[in-house]
C-alpha cells in the first residue's frame, strides 16, 4: 500500500539548479558588445579608406596636370597658355567641388551612422533592462517552485504518516478519511499552482526568442549600411573616369578659334557671359549663346575651341557646373566632334 503513492514534485528537481539552460547576463552582454564593436570598427575603416582614395586621386590629378603643363608650355603661344590654364582651372574647380560634395556626403553618412549607433545603444539598454527583469522573474519562479517542492515533500511525509495511522487504527476510519480528503485538496491546489508556474516559464522562453530576433535585425541594418558605402565608392569611380576623359592631353587651343563662355550664379539667377576673339564679354541667355556657337561650328568646323570658365566663387553645385560644361563641349567643341 505504501508503494502505490508516487512522490510529488519530483519532475521539477532540475529547475533553477547549476545545470540550467538559461544563458547568464554576462554572456548576453558580451555578445551584444562584440557585435557593436565589430560594426563600429568596420565603418571607421571603410570611411578612412574612402578619404585616402580621394586624397590619392587629387594628388594624381595634380601631378598629371603639372606634367601636361610642362610638356606643352614650350610649344604654345601666350594666348594658348592662358586659354589652357583657365580651362584647367575650371576643371580643377570642378574636381574640388566634387571632392567637397563627396566629403559632405561622407560626413552626412557618418552622422547618420552615429545616430543609428545611438539608437542601437538605447535599444541595447532596453534589452538589458528587459533581460534583467526576466532574470529576476525567473529567479522568483525558481524560489516559488522550490518552496512548493518542499511543501509537496512535507505533504508526502504527512500522507505517509496518515497511511500508517490508517493501518494501525482502522476503527477511526471516518476521522482519517476527513484528514486524507483535506490533504488531497491541498495537493490539488499545489498541482494547479505548479502548472501556472510552468506557463510563466514558457512565456519567458518566448521572450528570449524575441530578443534573438531583434539582434538579427540589428545585424541586417549594419550590412545594409556597408552596402551603401560600397555604392558610394562605385559612383565616385564613375565620376573620376569622366574627369579623366575630359582632360585628355590631345585637346589644345593651339591654332583654334577660341570662343569663351563665363558661367556663374548670381542673386538674380544664372549669369552667362560670352566673348569671341577680339571682342568683349557680353551677357547673354543660354539659347543665344548656343545659337552663336552653332553658327561658329558651321563656319569653323573642327577649328572651334570652346573655353568654359567657371570661377571659384561661382555659387554653382558640382552637378550644375558639370552639366553646363559637358553640354556645350559635346555640342560645339572640335575635340568632341566625330
Amino acid at each position: 500500500m505504501h508503494a502505490s503513492f508516487p512522490p510529488i514534485g519530483g519532475s521539477h528537481a532540475g529547475i533553477g539548479g547549476e545545470n540550467s539552460f538559461w544563458p547568464s547576463f554576462t554572456d548576453v552582454m558580451m555578445v551584444i558588445t562584440l557585435i557593436f564593436l565589430m560594426a563600429t570598427s568596420l565603418l571607421v575603416v571603410r570611411n578612412w579608406q574612402l578619404v585616402a582614395e580621394l586624397q590619392e586621386s587629387v594628388a594624381a590629378e595634380r601631378l598629371a596636370a603639372e606634367m601636361i603643363q610642362s610638356t606643352t608650355q614650350e610649344n604654345i603661344t601666350l594666348e594658348e597658355r592662358l586659354a589652357n590654364a583657365e580651362q584647367a582651372n575650371s576643371i580643377l574647380r570642378l574636381r574640388l567641388m566634387k571632392r567637397d560634395e563627396d566629403l559632405a556626403a561622407a560626413e552626412a553618412g557618418i552622422r547618420e551612422r552615429d545616430a543609428s549607433i545611438a539608437t542601437l545603444e538605447l535599444g541595447n539598454q532596453d534589452l538589458r533592462q528587459s533581460l534583467e527583469r526576466t532574470r529576476t522573474q525567473l529567479e522568483t519562479a525558481n524560489l516559488e517552485i522550490d518552496a512548493m517542492t518542499a511543501q509537496s515533500q512535507e505533504l508526502s511525509r504527512q500522507l505517509a504518516d496518515l497511511r500508517q495511522q490508517l493501518a494501525q487504527q482502522q476503527l477511526a476510519g471516518e476521522q482519517t478519511r476527513e484528514r486524507l480528503a483535506t490533504a488531497q485538496a491541498q495537493i490539488a491546489r499545489l498541482a494547479a499552482s505548479t502548472e501556472s508556474q510552468q506557463q510563466s516559464i514558457e512565456q519567458l522562453t518566448e521572450e528570449k526568442a524575441e530578443l534573438a530576433r531583434e539582434r538579427s535585425l540589428l545585424r541586417d541594418e549594419i550590412e545594409d549600411y556597408n552596402q551603401q558605402l560600397l555604392a558610394l565608392k562605385g559612383e565616385y569611380e564613375t565620376v573620376k573616369s569622366k574627369y579623366e576623359e575630359l582632360i585628355k592631353p590631345a585637346r589644345t587651343a593651339r591654332g583654334k578659334y577660341i570662343a569663351e563662355v563665363y558661367y556663374v550664379k548670381g542673386e538674380d539667377g544664372n549669369i552667362i557671359r560670352y566673348r569671341e576673339p577680339g571682342g568683349e564679354f557680353s551677357r547673354l541667355g543660354l539659347a543665344e549663346v548656343e545659337r552663336r556657337l552653332g553658327r561658329l561650328k558651321q563656319e569653323k568646323g573642327k577649328d572651334l575651341y570652346v573655353k568654359i570658365i567657371i570661377p571659384q566663387d561661382s555659387g554653382l553645385t558640382y552637378n550644375e557646373a558639370w552639366n553646363f560644361m559637358r553640354n556645350l563641349l559635346v555640342k560645339y567643341d572640335y575635340y568632341y566632334q566625330e
